[in-house]
């Protein structure tokens, strides 16, 4: 079981528990939504419901992951191809020997 750590995002304190992490690593996860939410709420001045801008945090990071994974996959994609071309290489080369 994970130790609850309070913080604070938005003026809002919350008592969390997150799997896997340390209330050191929860507090710069929170610290990095406190600053997304200032950051989209400075853009969107016309915005004063806290949950919009809840959600539109939430979508920016969502999107952040999207990205990450998009390009994750694209290198795994070149790595594996990288791989298959390397090992045809060795087999023409072992064949060559024979």
């Amino acid at each position: 079981m994970n130790e609850k750590v309070d913080i604070e995002i938005a003026r809002r304190k919350l008592t969390v528990d997150i799997e896997g992490f340390t209330p050191i690593e929860i507090n710069a996860l929170a610290q990095k939504v406190d600053e997304k939410i200032k950051e989209i709420a400075a853009e969107n001045p016309t915005i004063a419901d806290s949950s919009k801008l809840a959600i539109l945090t939430a979508l920016h990071f969502a999107a952040d992951i999207s990205r990450l994974k998009e390009a994750r996959d694209t290198e795994t994609r070149a790595m594996e191809h990288k791989v298959e071309e390397l090992c045809l290489s060795l087999q023409t080369a072992l064949a060559e020997r024979k």
